[in-house]
């Protein structure tokens, strides 16, 4: 059993990229990943009482270092790359990680996508995944990363903050 892992989007007084806009997407290919460097500084906006939640969807898939310390053993095929949060006013630093790594080609045909590319209803052929357990897909253009079960369960049991999980059906 496989599930989305995703940003809580009802968090009211989340942190914002200072210079970048949250609400768009950059993908990073496979192919554009030893460009990316080690460590990347972004400033943020915000006050005291903002939050920085585990998983922050855009610009790019991006995890808190408390909860990568947490999956990074479940698979050693993720790659990961630093981020420093700098909130200047407030005098705070928080460090986070994009996910990253080839994308699995594990659609089912039966999955669905909209007209532009965004997925309507993702079916996983279980054959395909092997014996991944954190991963990114082919075929679908949001950016999302799947966990098992086993890795969701791992999360629920602590106490993160802004992580919403959602089933993926299986064939």
């Amino acid at each position: 059993m496989y599930f989305i892992m995703e940003e809580d989007k009802r968090i009211k007084n989340r942190i914002k990229f200072r210079d970048i806009e949250s609400g768009s997407y950059v993908e990073i290919e496979p192919e554009e990943i030893p460009q990316v460097q080690d460590i990347t500084v972004l400033f943020m906006l915000g006050d005291e009482d903002s939050i920085y939640p585990d998983v922050i969807e855009t610009p790019v898939f991006l995890i808190s270092d408390q909860l990568k310390k947490l999956i990074e053993p479940y698979d050693p095929e993720v790659i990961y790359r630093r981020v420093v949060m700098n909130q200047v006013k407030q005098r705070k630093q928080k460090t986070y990680w994009i996910l990253l790594g080839e994308r699995v080609d594990c659609l089912d045909k039966t999955s669905e996508m909209y007209p532009n590319g965004w997925s309507k209803r993702i079916v996983f052929n279980k054959e395909k995944i092997g014996t991944r357990r954190i991963f990114r897909t082919k075929g679908i253009l949001e950016p999302k990363v799947f966990v098992h079960v086993d890795v969701s369960e791992s999360i629920l049991r602590r106490e993160f903050g802004g992580i919403v999980f959602r089933s993926i059906e299986m064939k």
